[in-house]
């Protein structure tokens, strides 16, 4: 080798050394198709957009702390979360690509998308990344969840962003569950029965929480048995209500949302 070959090796060894992760990595959860190009204009919370015609777009597949409104105080990293996304978008100069969903608008009207950088990384896939927000499912909204899986694995394995706080690092046990608990969280807890009723299959966990899979779901919970989840202590995701004042439940919606522990 050539003095002149040695030193364009050592140059670039150097640069990947210096520049590695940037120019190496590949774009997070990449789209198979952009559906179209859009201007984001605002941002009110770390997982909806605001464009330039109007419009308003909910990210699919991840779910970012609630922030402060309604006399509510913001959840832990909610700030962080949304001003993560303003980078994104502000880096990008305000132009993103969308991957519409199978299911397009959600009962708010706002647009059902991925969103995807100019560079082909997934916006949900980066926040997940850096456990500024966790993954959902919700079908027929289901394109990308084996790759978001896998990013937010790797996030929650690390420790990094909500997968440090108490709450997401050992999910609530649900009979230690707050009186006045509700909204998106992930708890645990022993499943002591499992029933039906004239629209949905329910899970009941010890503490009194219960699971809802509504029948028009049940197709989707092909794989999972349900009724041999008796006895078993599962990890849940979701929107945690209390309709008219009743016993706390979550919709399950997909599978994914259920871990089961032992």
């Amino acid at each position: 080798m050539d003095g002149l070959s040695r030193l364009l090796r050592a140059s670039l060894a150097g640069a990947l050394l210096l520049w590695g992760p940037s120019i190496l990595a590949a774009p997070l959860c990449p789209s198979d198709r952009i559906d179209e190009q859009v201007h984001v204009v605002g941002l009110p919370d770390g997982d909806t957009l605001h464009l330039s015609d109007g419009r308003r777009v909910r990210l699919i597949g991840i779910n970012t702390p609630e922030v402060a409104h309604d006399g509510r105080p913001a959840e832990p990293l909610a700030e962080e979360a949304r001003a993560r996304l303003k980078r994104l978008v502000h880096d990008a100069k305000g132009h993103l690509g969308l991957r519409l969903g199978e299911e397009p608008r959600d009962r708010y009207g706002r647009l059902l998308a991925h969103v995807f950088l100019p560079d082909g990384e997934s916006v949900q896939a980066r926040l997940l990344a850096e456990g500024l927000a966790t993954r959902v499912a919700i079908p027929p909204n289901l394109w990308g969840q084996d790759c978001l899986a896998k990013v937010e694995d790797d996030a929650r394995t690390a420790a990094r962003g909500l997968w440090a706080l108490p709450s997401y690092r050992t999910p609530i046990d649900a009979r230690q569950l707050p009186p006045n608990a509700q909204g998106y969280m992930l708890i645990q807890g022993r499943v002591e029965r499992v029933g039906g009723s004239r629209h949905a299959q329910w899970i009941n966990l010890e503490g009194g929480v219960a699971l809802r899979v509504d029948h028009d779901l049940l197709p989707w919970f092909k794989g999972l048995d349900i009724q041999r989840l008796r006895g078993k202590r599962v990890e849940v995701r979701g929107w945690l209500t209390r309709p008219g004042g009743k016993e706390p439940r979550i919709r399950l919606t997909h599978p994914s949302m259920l871990r089961i522990l032992d």
